[in-house]
């Protein structure tokens, strides 16, 4: 800034021509036209170490915490958000909850916003038999034969279209 402003103060008075102004004029438009970093040496910044836990019990609460806590149980969530059932282990196949305890459903915009994609993830067992009974489901809500690509090893199915909402209302209604 320094540099411009004295540049610009010696070609108002006239001491430095508007041609030599331009021959000073760096754009840096690309990475490699960029100057390299330079070590700047020793940083004499000054700190203090300090192992007094009544100081250290401040820095614990700016801290993010390192897990994510369990959801605390209650009859109904004001967000609307429903728990995993807990007896889940007699049905043919299991999806699993995100870290932050949501269902595992995602919508994968592409090309420009025209191709969208429904994609379950973390399914575990029989997922042959969700895609069935998802496409049983989602099949009288649309007017052409939905798509759908079943990823057994990566334990994933992708859908051709927005079924968002609906798949979460499937699964939530068989408590997953």
């Amino acid at each position: 800034m320094s540099l411009k402003y004295n540049l610009t103060r010696l070609v108002n008075k006239r001491l430095i021509s508007v041609a030599d102004n331009l021959r000073y004029q760096i754009r840096l438009g690309s990475y490699q036209s960029s100057p390299y970093l330079e070590d700047l040496g020793e940083v004499n910044t000054k700190y203090e170490i300090s192992k007094d836990p009544e100081e250290w019990k401040y820095v614990e609460r700016a801290l993010p915490p390192t897990i994510i806590p369990e959801p605390i149980q209650k009859d109904k969530y004001p967000s609307g958000w429903k728990p995993q059932a807990e007896n889940l282990l007699d049905r043919p196949y299991f999806i699993q909850r995100t870290k932050n305890h949501m269902l595992p459903v995602y919508l994968d915009i592409t090309q420009r916003g025209l191709r969208r994609h429904t994609i379950i993830r973390k399914i575990q067992g029989d997922i042959n038999l969700l895609e069935k009974e998802l496409l049983e489901f989602l099949q009288p809500q649309s007017f052409q034969p939905i798509r759908s690509q079943v990823h057994e090893f990566a334990g994933f199915i992708r859908m051709n279209g927005d079924f968002v909402n609906a798949v979460k209302y499937f699964l939530e209604k068989r408590q997953f």
